[in-house]
């Protein structure tokens, strides 16, 4: 169908500022954490170089799975000192592919057993082959310039890094890193927001996107606006879009999700009831509809 939606970067702007500042001070309506803080407390007791890998893998595998599940299975694996042996490129180079899938398997870290095997089994030979294991190593092959990373990613190398090279899967594995990590990072700011279910709904409940729309999944059509939208109203903010996804995944989450057949039952404790705007707001991974 037609595409009748217009963006409204100012009230992005407007929204991302208010969002911005009531995360800092108190969170989005209370909660702070995402599901990839949970490897926050492993990250403690490992080295830096280790905790690269273990990011790096698991996001490669957060795709159309429920996120903590993934991060829970993921925690699970590296402590098993059966299976650890996933998060070593070397050693995965080492064995077959059927042990590499009975490890990913053990503690559910695998769900679509062909593509995460292939997703996992592919990243593991392309560090271990091309940058001697090391996910610092590939980061210095770019001069840590992300940018220029994900522009080669998306275009030259999904079949190095597979899941990795994905529009919303490499900005929301760099977002995950400088959360957690120290790294000097360059052009961060100039990565697009990853979009997903949460970042989407919110967006257009907030009314930073308006107008009439419906289709059977949130396509590419529907995330180039959401990631036009925070480009442009985040210029000149100091807020980089990726910085975006956690105070509006939040939002979603915890507010907006709840959202159905005109009733907003969070509306009354929402921190951006001020935004909320009237109409349709429908989207989940198998169905979008929006009358705004």
């Amino acid at each position: 169908m037609a595409v009748n939606l217009k963006i409204y970067p100012e009230r992005a702007r407007e929204v991302g500022l208010h969002l911005w500042e009531l995360y800092q001070k108190e969170g989005i309506f209370g909660h702070r954490e995402l599901p990839d803080d949970a490897v926050k407390e492993l990250l403690k007791s490992v080295g830096q170089e280790k905790a690269l890998l273990i990011i790096t893998f698991t996001t490669a595998l957060d795709y159309m799975r429920n996120a903590s599940e993934l991060w829970k299975s993921s925690i699970e694996t590296f402590k098993d000192g059966e299976v650890d042996w996933v998060f070593e490129p070397e050693e995965v180079a080492k064995r077959s592919k059927e042990e590499l899938l009975n490890a990913l398997l053990k503690h559910k870290l695998a769900k679509k057993k062909k593509r995460d095997l292939e997703i996992w089994h592919s990243i593991s030979l392309t560090l271990f082959r091309k940058f001697d294991g090391s996910v610092r190593a590939l980061f210095e092959a770019y001069d840590y310039d992300v940018e220029r990373m994900f522009n080669d990613f998306t275009k030259k190398r999904k079949d190095d890094f597979p899941s990795l090279s994905g529009s919303k899967v490499f900005p929301h594995w760099i977002r995950s890193l400088s959360e957690k990590l120290s790294f000097p990072f360059k052009n961060i700011e100039k990565l697009p927001i990853p979009v997903d279910v949460h970042v989407a709904r919110a967006t257009f409940t907030t009314g930073c996107i308006r107008g009439k729309y419906s289709a059977r999944s949130l396509n590419e059509t529907l995330k180039r606006r959401v990631v036009e939208v925070w480009r442009e109203g985040l210029k000149g903010t100091g807020i980089a879009p990726i910085q975006m996804f956690r105070p509006l995944w939040l939002l979603s989450k915890y507010g907006c999700r709840y959202r159905k057949n005109g009733e907003r039952p969070k509306y009354p404790v929402c921190p951006a009831k001020g935004f909320c705007v009237d109409g349709k707001v429908l989207i989940t991974a198998s169905k979008v509809e929006i009358d705004t």
